[in-house]
């Protein structure tokens, strides 16, 4: 188990991660996304479409990192640890309120979808005050604590998945699957409108400053694996369901009640039990970022215990900003904050550099 102090400084130089754990962090974060679907108006597209679209977004997004990645690589961070500048303080300041919306974002996610899979759901103030009250514990426990417990959410997550694809083999046919001429420009309007950039990516780069120096970047294989997992559910839904995949608004849900292991009777709970401990390391993994983004900026005397206090809040405040607003605007407004957060980071990261570049000359 972690340290307990652990969580009371979230910039403590002595609490290092590993780069798989962070890996896994961001594989999880993103990949329950696939499975605990927003609920939005509209029907998606079918495979083999959404598929080539994946492809083109996650290019597109290994791209506009390697700017980012770059900096990192070079050291050019490592100034954000005090928040002494203008720059970073405005940086983190940023980050802190992009990591707070994101962990707002899937906790209303959550709740929407508990809801739905629930016969009798529970009230919607408990839900939240249930996740809130988690977070802080996690944040308590510090950030070794919760990547250990993000690694068995991980193993849980993927066992769910291959249960899921394994029971409904028998019902998975080609015939299913929908075949149509090449349409580059309907793969261009599917990209545009399933594109993101969630804040686990500057997350994980925030986070990159505590972890160990060897080879601790490998987010763009990640982003890879997570393209492959998401090619592999949207081809079996589709060989399962045929055209319905894509009038579902839960898809993945749908297929964890199908398949010849259902006969057990609800096995769907299990699925469930295991998307929902995902839920809860993604918006702990947040709050970790929004506790490591605050403490910097807050006087000696206000760190400590106090930061975990201060990241909830504001991880409640913008949830009450969040519940009421369209899946779409969450959506949006997220890509948004997190297209501007990076490219703040590279102006950051290079303004930086030039400037140690002119001291050493």
């Amino acid at each position: 188990a972690a340290r307990k102090g652990n969580g009371g400084d979230a910039m403590n130089e002595h609490t290092t991660v590993s780069a798989k754990q962070l890996c896994t962090l961001v594989f999880l974060s993103l990949a329950v996304d696939m499975a605990v679907r927003p609920f939005t108006s509209g029907g998606s597209a079918g495979a083999q479409i959404a598929i080539l679209a994946a492809v083109l977004n996650t290019a597109v997004v290994s791209i506009l990192l390697l700017p980012v990645l770059g900096l990192l690589r070079r050291e050019a961070f490592t100034t954000l640890k005090g928040g002494v500048t203008f720059g970073s303080k405005a940086l983190l300041t940023l980050s802190a309120v992009l990591f707070a919306a994101g962990g707002a974002a899937a906790m209303v996610r959550s709740e929407a979808f508990f809801r739905y899979v629930s016969d009798e759901p529970m009230p919607q103030l408990l839900v939240y005050g249930l996740f809130l009250l988690v977070v802080f514990y996690a944040l308590r426990c510090g950030l070794e604590g919760i990547v250990r417990v993000l690694g068995l959410a991980a193993g849980l997550f993927l066992l769910s998945m291959a249960l899921m694809l394994v029971s409904n083999l028998g019902g998975m046919h080609l015939s299913n699957l929908t075949f149509q001429p090449f349409d580059f420009p309907d793969v261009l309007r599917t990209s545009a409108r399933g594109f993101t950039l969630p804040p686990e990516l500057p997350l994980f780069c925030l986070l990159s400053l505590h972890a160990n120096r060897e080879k601790r970047r490998p987010l763009l294989k990640t982003l890879a694996l997570l393209c492959v997992f998401y090619i592999g559910l949207t081809f079996c839904s589709e060989a399962v369901l045929g055209m319905k995949a894509q009038l579902q608004q839960q898809t993945i849900h749908t297929l964890s009640r199908l398949g010849s292991i259902s006969v057990f009777r609800r096995l769907d709970a299990l699925h469930i039990a295991a998307w929902m401990l995902a839920e809860l390391c993604k918006v702990a993994a947040l709050a970790y970022g929004v506790q490591s983004a605050l403490t910097p900026l807050l006087p000696h005397s206000q760190r400590g215990g106090k930061t975990c206090g201060y990241a909830v809040g504001l991880l409640a405040v913008l949830l009450a900003v969040c519940a009421g607003a369209p899946p779409e605007t969450l959506r949006a407004v997220l890509t948004a904050g997190t297209a501007v957060l990076l490219a703040c980071t590279v102006v950051y990261g290079c303004v930086m550099e030039g400037f140690y570049a002119k001291k050493r000359v």
